[in-house]
């Protein structure tokens, strides 16, 4: 944060403080209003160093669902290697392979039916269905929803 732009607020209540001799009315609506600028400086301050992480690297700030710095190529977090990757790509394909035909549409319908909630649950809001995906509130299936292994 900007200590210089605090400085300014500080220096309006101040001034709010030394209007009320003139017109308290007056002082208190200064007062108010470098109060209220304040927070919401602050506030957006603080909502964009959410979004934001620093690189320890390099201290580049970049935003925090990235893995990877752009500018440095720090990596954040390690993925699996390759190896336990391809073991659990083996188990899972022997899992599918070893699924009956009711299982597997079994769990067309269930995918099929939650598509279709969601689909339905678009209201025409395309800002509000794409920030939900953004989030990963589309993708998630709640666990009452969830696919099972029969």
């Amino acid at each position: 944060m900007k200590a210089g732009r605090l400085y300014c607020f500080s220096v309006f209540q101040i001034f709010g403080l030394g209007l009320q001799f003139w017109s308290w009315r007056a002082g208190w609506a200064v007062i108010l209003g470098s109060c209220l600028g304040e927070i919401a400086y602050i506030s957006k301050a603080a909502l964009k160093n959410r979004k934001f992480k620093p690189c320890p690297k390099c201290g580049a700030s970049v935003l925090r669902k990235v893995r990877i710095c752009p500018e440095c190529g720090h990596q954040y977090e390690k993925g699996l290697e390759e190896e336990k990757l391809l073991d659990q790509i083996e188990q899972e394909m022997e899992r599918v392979d070893a699924m009956t035909s009711e299982e597997i549409d079994y769990n067309f319908e269930k995918v099929e039916e939650f598509v279709l909630d969601e689909v339905t649950s678009f209201d025409g809001d395309i800002k509000e269905f794409l920030d939900r995906r953004e989030k990963g509130g589309i993708c998630e299936i709640p666990d009452q929803r969830k696919v099972g292994r029969m």
